[in-house]
């Protein structure tokens, strides 16, 4: 097998077409997949982790790890951006009637700018699918160490407090504490008072990671709260949490919500950090990964078959350094994007030397340097890969001046 051929081979999990929300999903640097069959294995495996699957997705989480182990995946350029359709072959869970379902993984990221990049690209989804005064619910749920007191807390407050419910209620939450977090009937209302939230339990590390998410999503000119009662499977996830709704009431739509405030709107995506499954799954180490799932109403504009091959390659590649040009550079690739304008990026990497490499085996022609002193003019340098030569060009001008040079190569 010549090494065209073996790559082709090993690659076969692309997909050849895909529409809008792929389109979006290339842009932002995801590939297109096939996602992999649910094998009777997988449905055994699923069944340790019922009782925290909040979102009826355990399944997915599974197959997906199981694939990305068995295809040796790691040692394909990290972190591993997918994209594909759901329901994934073999799930249980059918599609809705006149709805689209598609799900977004970062896999091999510990890094809290993987799970600003689902966000924003979920959020660039939903409004080209005509979706409005859309928030953001987040949550952490912590690590491991964050975990094991967190449960010891609430255990403590259950034993104080379980006088207060019913038995049949008590009976509910013996086999599963997390219930408590999400009930909302009356007769819960007096032990639920002074409960423990996930957040408060966080340890230092787990602390920093949801800082700098939380400082990422004050960027996207969207609203927000921090929502205790959202979370995830704690048998296998850790950290972040979140969800995005639409607004029922759009006068309520503000850059951010009060965390006091129960905003309940229609749910149109999910996500969440899943570190730990790998592991529990008999890997011999973790695959730090963060997914998302999206719904939309099928439309016939957005669901037009693009050929992924025919979307145009970027000429140019993003590169951004220190942590204030971190937070600027999504809003940079979501501008390009609404000006049809293609790039490169590595925003979870921080290294210039891996950013500029992967500028070079991408074979972009010119990079766009986002530095600390350029993040806070409002500005980027815009270097020639081949003669070295560069100019500063403001974030105003920025589009004008790609277009214009696109033009003139062509």
């Amino acid at each position: 097998m010549t090494k065209k051929e073996k790559n082709k081979s090993e690659k076969s999990y692309l997909e050849e077409t895909t529409d809008k929300a792929g389109e979006i999903a290339v842009h932002y640097g995801f590939l297109v997949v096939k996602p992999p069959q649910i094998t009777a294995e997988d449905i055994q495996k699923a069944k340790h982790f019922k009782d925290f699957d909040h979102y009826e997705d355990v399944l997915e989480k599974i197959a997906l790890t199981r694939w990305y182990i068995e295809e040796k995946l790691d040692l394909e350029a990290q972190p591993l951006a997918i994209h594909y359709k759901k329901p994934i072959p073999g799930h249980p869970i059918k599609k809705k009637s006149g709805m689209e379902m598609y799900g977004f993984e970062i896999m091999g990221s510990n890094k809290s700018t993987s799970e600003a990049l689902l966000l924003k690209c979920a959020l660039a989804v939903l409004e080209e699918h005509g979706y409005t005064d859309l928030f953001v619910d987040i949550n952490s749920i912590g690590d491991k160490e964050s975990m094991t007191k967190f449960e010891r807390e609430l255990g403590n407050h259950y034993r104080k407090h379980s006088h207060t419910i019913p038995a049949k209620i008590r009976q509910e939450f013996k086999k599963n504490h997390h219930l408590i977090l999400k009930d909302t009937r009356p007769e819960t209302l007096e032990f639920r008072k002074g409960i423990p939230q996930t957040i408060g339990s966080l340890s230092e590390n787990s602390r920093l990671h949801f800082k700098e998410v939380l400082e990422c999503v004050e960027t996207f000119d969207t609203a927000y709260k921090i929502k205790p009662s959202i979370l995830s499977n704690k048998l296998f996830a850790s950290n972040t949490v979140f969800e995005i709704r639409k607004f029922k009431d759009s006068a309520k739509h503000t850059s951010k919500i009060s965390g006091t405030e129960e905003e309940e709107g229609e749910l149109l995506a999910f996500g969440y950090r899943y570190n730990h499954l790998a592991k529990k799954l008999g890997g011999k180490r973790e695959v730090p990964t963060v997914g998302l799932t999206i719904f939309v109403k099928k439309n016939l504009e957005t669901s037009k078959k693009v050929v992924i091959k025919n979307i145009k390659k970027p000429k140019f590649y993003l590169v951004q350094l220190g942590s204030t040009a971190k937070l600027k550079a999504l809003q940079i690739v979501e501008m390009l994007r609404k000006h049809k304008i293609p790039v490169y990026h590595s925003i979870t990497k921080d290294k210039i030397t891996g950013q500029l490499s992967g500028a070079e085996y991408m074979k972009a022609s010119h990079v766009l340097i986002m530095g600390q002193k350029e993040a806070i003019e409002d500005s980027v340098i815009v270097r020639s890969i081949n003669n070295r030569e560069q100019e500063t060009v403001s974030l105003t001008e920025l589009c004008d001046f790609l277009k214009k040079m696109g033009k003139n190569k062509d």
